[in-house]
């Protein structure tokens, strides 16, 4: 009876403690998109959802773009995710030393790349991506053994690489999204040709279109699921695209027809089937910017307080800024939620010139359960890491940030230091 009356003690103070972060943080989104500063035409230049002819027209655009991602946001976003970074600070540290908490490791894109498959990961860096219970990450490539891989020229919008680009992968341990707008770059059997060759190296895929919305692992007693979604396609024309999870609305952007119905139905399926942990992988927002737009925050919301626990978004190719988004009381659950938002982890492994999609990241988050039952997140911790290009005699090579700075001062100067240094803290707490 005594633990009993604690139990609902404990529980009282951390709904009432909760209850005053919230409203101290509540904040009306469209209010952080107010007096934007001046931008060049090109920064505003979305192609997502566009047609390819749209494309051709803005490639000078787009390519501007990709030279110069956006960071000319307003300062009251800036603002308000700098306090979102103190916030973070307060969850519960990682405890190595508990056997009992699950580490998850959080990657973004895995990209196609021109050459070094099989040798092109650091072995410091493999050895951070294999020390977790758990790896997500988005596999933005199709990999098709039966079709030829292009090792010369680069095409943007349709991709195949080679089988050994995703060698790092730690069997048993990896959930990977195959949901993106590169997925039917060589149609549905491609897409499925995939899928089997993670299957059979016994790797967790989500991102097709199934009767079961979600994948799931039970780690340390702790079940996870885990449902992935893209905005669309690069062809919004292309056959059998309703075969691929996708998130309407976002692009172009309509807020007449932004459905979130799938998502949700995924994330009823989970609560239905017990799962204690819910993740979302969503291929979001638009590329080469480091702040979400307005639309994305407030989708990031909805899901969130529907009952999401983390959300990891992907396909800016760039770094956006963490959130921790709290629900007094979402739709599955009487119990308050918090939600970790990666709203975008950029590139992980890439061929990607410029210095801002070049740098990735591997980000730590380990989940334990409290003394109520209930599964928590910890702060999370990041590890930089740099993808060096081919040049000369020197091989392709994805090593830690502060390796490749060492090794190669002449490259890295003051500049880059300065640049990666003011990538770095968009993420960093």
């Amino acid at each position: 009876m005594i633990k009993l009356h604690f139990k609902i003690i404990f529980l009282t103070i951390i709904i009432c403690s909760c209850w005053v972060s919230t409203k101290c943080l509540a904040v009306n989104i469209d209010s952080l998109y107010k007096n934007p500063p001046k931008t060049k035409h090109f920064q505003k230049l979305s192609v997502e959802g566009r047609s390819f002819i749209y494309g051709i027209f803005n490639s000078i655009g787009y390519l501007k773009k990709f030279g110069n991602p956006v960071m000319n946001f307003p300062t009251s976003l800036k603002e308000y995710f700098s306090l979102q970074k103190q916030q973070i600070k307060k969850l519960p540290k990682a405890n190595s030393a508990d056997s009992n908490e699950v580490k998850l490791n959080i990657i973004g894109d895995i990209m196609w790349m021109r050459n070094n498959w099989e040798n092109f990961m650091d072995s410091l860096v493999q050895s951070k991506i294999n020390n977790c219970d758990l790896l997500l990450g988005n596999l933005e490539t199709i990999i098709d053994t039966t079709k030829a891989v292009n090792k010369f020229w680069f095409d943007y919008r349709t991709y195949n690489s080679d089988k050994h680009l995703i060698d790092f992968l730690p069997a048993s341990k990896s959930m990977i999204s195959i949901a993106n707008n590169h997925s039917l770059d060589k149609g549905y059997e491609s897409l499925l040709r995939t899928e089997k060759l993670l299957i059979n190296r016994k790797i967790a895929v989500n991102g097709i279109n199934k009767n079961k919305k979600y994948t799931s692992i039970t780690i340390k007693g702790i079940k996870i699921g885990f449902y992935s979604c893209t905005w669309g396609l690069n062809n919004p024309k292309v056959e059998q695209q309703d075969k691929l999870n996708i998130q309407k609305g976002i692009a172009p952007y309509n807020t007449n027809t932004v459905n979130a119905e799938e998502a949700l139905l995924a994330l009823k399926q989970m609560h239905e089937d017990g799962i204690e942990f819910k993740i979302l992988f969503m291929h979001w927002g638009y590329e080469y910017e480091f702040y979400p737009r307005n639309n994305i925050m407030k989708l990031a919301h909805q899901l969130a307080q529907a009952g999401y626990n983390m959300i990891i978004g992907s396909h800016p190719h760039v770094f956006q800024p963490a959130e921790l988004i709290f629900s007094p009381k979402n739709n599955l659950d009487s119990l308050p939620q918090v939600t970790l938002v990666n709203y975008s982890l950029g590139n992980f492994c890439t061929s990607m010139y410029s210095i801002e999609t070049r740098i990735g990241v591997i980000e730590s988050v380990n989940l334990k359960r409290n003394n109520l039952g209930k599964i928590e997140i910890t702060m999370p911790n990041y590890e930089f890491v740099y993808n060096m290009p081919h040049t000369g005699k020197r091989q392709r090579k994805l090593l830690l940030l502060s390796d490749y700075i060492k090794l190669y001062p002449k490259e890295a100067n003051a500049k880059f230091k300065e640049r990666t240094l003011e990538i770095m803290n968009i993420l960093k707490l």
